[in-house]
């Protein structure tokens, strides 16, 4: 047992920098597409990019805490809850991408709108796969994944360049091929009893759902908070700051690569690792808060000093990267760092309404900034990213006091999740 134990504890490592590496991959893409949206359609059309690019990621934080995290969590072979899984995740998707179609045709052209649904089906679909092959802790087989997604991203794109100028079409058609390519690999490497797609047979709803919509409503405020934020740049500021407050995003995205990176496994060793006394998890979620802190801090600052030397190749010379807005970026990586390991222990022992709950909270109180801020105060828009680092940084505190409560209902709330 000794040995075994110590086998593992000498993976840990080495699943950890897959869990980053796994990321880095998968942000690299949404990196470059980000880059040539800045530089071929400026900041207006960065800006619209951003909006849509922030709905598809709203849907998948839905379907990831719904699925994503029930699968990871819950005992996926069992029959009846994977009869749950498969027809959830085939039906929710078709309705998440009709829906998107009809709202994107009242404003846009009926190709753009059919493009920005399969965009959004391929991106929650290969997450899902991805996900599974987290839950089966083969964090490399992702970079192999989101590797050859960037590769088939990169080749439509030059193609596409060489035959005329890109337009938003073009960028929303390469997110659907990399999707789909990363998801059909990421199906052939993983286990071949994690392969089966479950349609027939009597459903455990009650768990995946029980479970599910907790996670689901919780994956979906951050990324719903953080586009309602940009809406509200929209209205007071224009397009074209929000194209250049995402640009200041993009440049920083190594600071909350990391976080996502780490988070991710994170979660999975977690839920691997439930049975442990709550303290000593604790004592964990506080060292990776430490750590993934500090890496953000250093990684977001980095960045933010090397602006007027290498934000020109972001933009392409078209506008100029705000330093401030840059280090306000840096900063909400860095509270997000703070919330996220007590937030996902917090979920993995059963505790996630509260967490929820803590979600809303502090989303609600960094809106409330940013709307009262931005049209009352009439602060700059560059302003933005900052307020939202303060509801951020209170869930974080919430979080951990919330884990601080009550041992013993811990350690039984872990026993009822892991039954």
């Amino acid at each position: 047992m000794l040995v075994s134990l110590r086998a593992r504890a000498a993976r840990i490592p080495h699943r950890a920098v897959g869990a980053l590496a796994g990321q880095v991959t998968l942000a690299l893409g949404n990196f470059v597409l980000a880059i040539v949206a800045a530089r071929e359609l400026g900041p207006t059309g960065l800006g619209a990019y951003a909006l849509m690019f922030g709905v598809i990621v709203m849907a998948t934080a839905a379907t990831t805490g719904l699925l994503g995290d029930s699968l990871t969590v819950l005992d996926r072979r069992d029959p009846p809850i994977r009869a749950s899984l498969s027809r959830i995740a085939l039906g929710l998707t078709a309705a998440l991408a009709v829906t998107a179609f009809v709202v994107a045709r009242a404003t846009l052209a009926p190709t753009t709108a059919v493009l920005f649904a399969l965009a959004l089906a391929a991106f929650v679909l290969a997450d899902l796969a991805r996900r599974l092959l987290m839950a089966n802790l083969r964090f490399w087989s992702l970079v192999l994944v989101d590797a050859a997604g960037l590769i088939t991203m990169l080749a439509f794109l030059v193609s596409s360049r060489a035959v005329g100028d890109l337009t938003l079409d073009h960028l929303l058609a390469a997110l659907a091929l990399a999707h789909v390519v990363a998801g059909l690999l990421a199906i052939i490497r993983m286990p071949a009893d994690e392969r089966r797609i479950r349609l027939h047979g009597r459903g455990d709803w009650r768990a995946v759902l029980g479970y599910g919509t907790w996670r689901a409503v919780q994956q979906f405020v951050r990324p719903t908070a953080l586009n309602l934020a940009r809406s509200i740049v929209l209205l007071t500021a224009g397009a074209a700051a929000v194209g250049e407050l995402e640009a200041a995003r993009v440049f920083v995205s190594p600071a909350m690569l990391l976080v996502q990176g780490l988070g991710s496994y994170l979660f999975s060793t977690y839920a691997a690792d439930r049975a442990e006394h709550p303290r000593a998890l604790l004592a964990r979620a506080d060292r990776a808060a430490a750590v993934m802190f500090s890496g953000a801090v250093l990684v977001g600052g980095a960045a933010a000093v090397l602006v007027p030397h290498l934000g020109p190749l972001v933009t392409g010379g078209t506008f100029e990267l705000s330093a401030l807005a840059t280090l306000g970026w840096a900063c909400y990586a860095a509270s997000c760092a703070a919330v996220l390991p007590y937030g996902s222990l917090a979920a993995v022992q059963g505790r996630q309404q509260w967490v929820l709950l803590i979600r809303v909270v502090d989303s609600m109180l960094a809106l409330s900034l940013v709307a009262g801020f931005l049209s009352l105060v009439q602060v700059g828009w560059e302003t933005m990213p900052w307020l939202l680092s303060v509801g951020s940084f209170v869930g974080g505190w919430l979080c951990r006091r919330l884990l601080l409560r009550s041992p013993r209902g811990v350690t039984a709330a872990a026993t009822e999740v892991a039954a």
